[in-house]
C-alpha cells in the first residue's frame, strides 16, 4: 500500500502548488459529502424512533425535514465538490505537461538520442497529459471515502460494537485485492512499455506529413500499419493476461467484504433489541456498504494510477543542471585530436584517430561516402557524443567542454544538420530560437534572411515575420524542404556563432540560389571559423583544408586542386563531378 499512498501524498503536492485555492475548497465540500452517510444514519435512527411512538405526523416532523434537507443538499454539494476537483485537475495537467517540459530542456543531446531515455520521455510524458492529472479527482474521492467509512463505523459503534469492528473488518480484503492488482499490473506495464513505445513510433510515420506522403507513394503504407497492427495484438494480448486473474481476486475479494458485512448486520440485530434503534442500525449497515464499495473502487483506481506515476518518476529522475542558453562572442581556434568513437553494439570504430586544427577565417570540409564518419566526428565536437578518457580531446581557445559546462560549451557552436528543424511556428519564432537575445530587432532577422536566401520568400507572405508557418495551422502556409532548409540557415545567421558547424546546408536548395549561399559564407568567414559537410565538389573550392573521411579514417587532406590532382580517394569520390 506504499506505492499508492505516495501517490496520493505527491498528487496533493502538485494539486496545492497549481491551485491551492481551488484544493482548499474541494476539501472543505468534499468533508461535507463524506459526511452525508453518517448524518443520515444518524437521521434516520431519530426518524424511526420517533415513528415508534408518532401519533401524529407533526412529531416526525423535525427528523423528517432533517432527511429532507439531506437528500436535497447530496447532490449540490457533490456537483460543487465535482466542479473543483475538475479545475484543480487542469491546473494539475498544466504544472505536469510543464515539469515534462522542463526535464526534457535539461536532458544533453547524448542522452537524448538513446534508445532508452527516448522511451522514458515518451512514457513520462504520456503519463503526465493522458493519465496522472486525472488520478487527482479520484485521490480526492478516495480521502472522501475514507473519512466517510470512518463516520460509519463510528457512528455504527455507538449502536453495535461489534458491527462496527466487523465493517472495519471488510475493508481487509479490499486492501490485499489492491497489493495483488497492483503487483499484476506492474508486471504486465513493465512487459508492454516498449511495445507502447514502439506502436506510438509506427503510429507517428502512418500521421506524419512527410512519411506519409513517401509511405503512400511507396505503397509501403500497408506494411506500417500491419506493424501497428501486430505491436496492438501483442499489447492487447497482455493484457488480456491480467483480466482472469484480476477477476478471480476480484470476486473473492466482494465474497469476503460481503461475509463480514453480513455478519455486521447479524450481530446488529442480535446484539440490540428488535426496536427503532436496531433499525436505525440495520440503515447504519446499509449505508456502510455503501461506502465501503465506493472505497473499494476509489482504492483500486489510485493503484492503477501506480504505474504512470513510476514512469513520469523515471522521466523526472532524468534531470540535469539546468540549461541557460549563452552564444559565446568570438573563438580563436579549435583543436581536435586523436578523436574517436564506436557506437555501441559495433564492432568497428565509426571514427578512427581525427585530427585538426581550424582557425578564425577559415573555412574547411569534411568529405566522404556515406558512412564515412563526417556525422559522427561533428557530433563528437559538438558534444552530441560523451568523450570517453580515451576518445580523443576537442579544445576550443585551450579549453574542453569540461572546462565550460555545456552550456559553455555549446554558446561557441551553430549546427545546421541534413534534418534540419522544420518548426511550425511564426518566421519570426522559427528565427529567434537560436538565440537567447530577447532584443533582437527585425533589421538583424532580414539581414539573416537575405544571407540565407530566404528574405524574398517571407516578404511574399501575408505577415511576413508573423507569418504562421505550417499548412495545418489556421492561416499557415506550407514550405517546401528547401525553404525549410532556408530558414535554418537563417536561424543560424541570427545565433551568430564563432564556430559553424554546417552539415549539407544547401541540399535540399537549387544550384543558383545554392552558390549565392556559398558565396555569403566565404564572403563573412572571417569573423568565424566554419567546418562544412558537403558532396557537391564546386562548393569545396575555396575551402582552405579539405579532410577526406573514409571507413572512419583520414585518408586524405589538403585543397581541392591538390587533392584532386593526386587521383586518391577524393578523386574518386568526385569523379564524375569534375570530369
Amino acid at each position: 500500500m506504499l506505492k499508492p499512498l505516495r501517490l496520493g501524498i505527491w498528487l496533493l503536492g502538485v494539486a496545492w502548488r497549481s491551485a491551492p485555492g481551488n484544493v482548499l475548497a474541494a476539501a472543505l465540500v468534499s468533508l461535507l459529502v463524506a459526511a452525508v452517510p453518517s448524518v443520515q444514519v444518524i437521521l434516520m435512527a431519530r426518524f424511526v424512533e420517533a415513528l415508534a411512538d408518532a401519533a401524529r405526523f407533526a412529531d416526525v416532523l423535525g427528523p423528517f425535514i432533517g432527511l429532507v434537507l439531506l437528500i436535497a443538499i447530496s447532490s449540490p454539494l457533490e456537483a460543487v465538490a465535482r466542479t473543483f476537483r475538475h479545475l484543480a485537475t487542469d491546473r494539475v495537467r498544466m504544472t505536469l505537461i510543464s515539469e515534462v517540459a522542463d526535464v526534457v530542456a535539461t536532458i544533453s543531446p547524448s542522452r537524448i538520442a538513446t534508445p532508452e531515455v527516448a522511451a522514458a520521455i515518451e512514457k513520462g510524458n504520456a503519463a503526465a497529459q493522458n493519465q496522472l492529472p486525472y488520478k487527482y479527482p479520484q485521490t480526492v474521492s478516495l480521502i472522501s471515502s475514507v473519512v466517510a467509512v470512518v463516520g460509519v463505523i463510528l457512528t455504527l459503534w455507538t449502536m453495535s460494537a461489534p458491527a462496527a469492528v466487523l465493517v472495519l473488518a471488510s475493508l481487509v480484503p479490499i486492501l490485499l485485492l489492491s497489493q495483488r492488482v497492483q503487483r499484476i499490473n506492474s508486471a504486465m506495464w513493465d512487459d508492454i512499455g516498449p511495445l507502447l513505445w514502439r506502436e506510438r513510433y509506427l503510429h507517428g510515420h502512418l500521421v506524419g506529413a512527410a512519411s506519409a506522403r513517401e509511405l503512400s507513394s511507396l505503397g509501403g503504407a500497408g506494411r506500417i500499419g500491419a506493424l501497428v497492427k501486430e505491436a496492438n495484438r501483442r499489447i492487447t494480448a497482455r493484457k488480456s493476461q491480467t483480466y482472469l486473474p484480476v477477476l478471480g481476486w476480484s470476486i473473492g475479494t466482494g465474497l469476503g467484504t460481503s461475509a463480514l458485512l453480513a455478519a455486521a448486520l447479524a450481530a446488529l440485530v442480535v446484539g440490540v433489541s428488535y426496536g427503532p434503534e436496531a433499525a436505525g442500525g440495520v440503515y447504519g449497515v446499509i449505508a456502510a456498504m455503501g461506502v465501503v464499495a465506493m472505497f473499494g473502487t476509489n482504492l483500486g483506481l489510485i493503484v492503477e494510477g501506480v504505474a504512470p506515476y513510476e514512469r513520469f518518476m523515471a522521466l523526472a529522475g532524468l534531470r540535469e543542471e539546468e540549461s541557460r542558453p549563452m552564444v559565446q562572442p568570438e573563438v580563436g581556434e579549435l583543436i581536435v585530436h586523436d578523436l574517436r568513437h564506436t557506437y555501441p553494439r559495433r564492432a568497428e570504430p565509426a571514427l578512427a584517430g581525427l585530427d585538426l586544427t581550424v582557425r578564425q577565417g577559415q573555412i574547411i570540409a569534411l568529405v566522404g561516402t556515406n558512412g564515412a564518419g563526417k556525422t559522427t566526428a561533428v557530433d563528437a565536437i559538438v558534444g552530441n557524443i560523451e568523450l570517453g578518457h580515451d576518445s580523443g580531446s576537442v579544445h576550443v581557445d585551450g579549453r574542453t567542454r569540461a572546462d565550460l559546462g555545456r552550456d559553455g560549451w555549446a554558446g561557441y557552436f551553430g549546427l545546421l544538420t541534413q534534418e534540419f528543424g522544420r518548426y511550425e511556428l511564426t518566421v519570426r519564432q522559427s528565427l529567434l530560437l537560436g538565440t537567447p537575445r530577447s532584443d533582437v530587432p527585425d533589421e538583424e532577422l532580414w539581414e539573416a534572411l537575405e544571407s540565407a536566401g530566404a528574405a524574398r520568400l517571407v516578404r511574399g507572405f501575408e505577415h511576413g515575420l508573423d507569418q504562421q508557418l505550417g499548412n495545418q495551422w489556421d492561416g499557415g502556409t506550407g514550405l517546401s524542404g528547401g525553404q525549410w532548409q532556408r530558414l535554418s540557415l537563417a536561424r543560424i545567421y541570427v545565433r551568430n556563432p564563432p564556430i559553424w558547424i554546417l552539415d549539407e546546408p544547401t541540399s535540399a536548395i537549387d544550384a543558383e540560389a545554392e552558390q549565392e549561399i556559398f558565396r555569403r559564407l566565404q564572403a563573412t568567414k572571417d569573423s568565424r571559423l566554419t567546418i562544412v559537410i558537403s558532396h557537391r565538389a564546386w562548393t569545396l573550392r575555396g575551402m582552405d583544408e579539405i579532410i577526406v573521411l573514409d571507413e572512419g579514417h583520414v585518408v586524405e587532406r589538403g585543397r581541392f586542386d591538390e587533392l584532386l590532382s593526386t587521383g586518391g580517394r577524393f578523386a574518386e569520390i568526385f569523379a564524375e563531378q569534375t570530369a
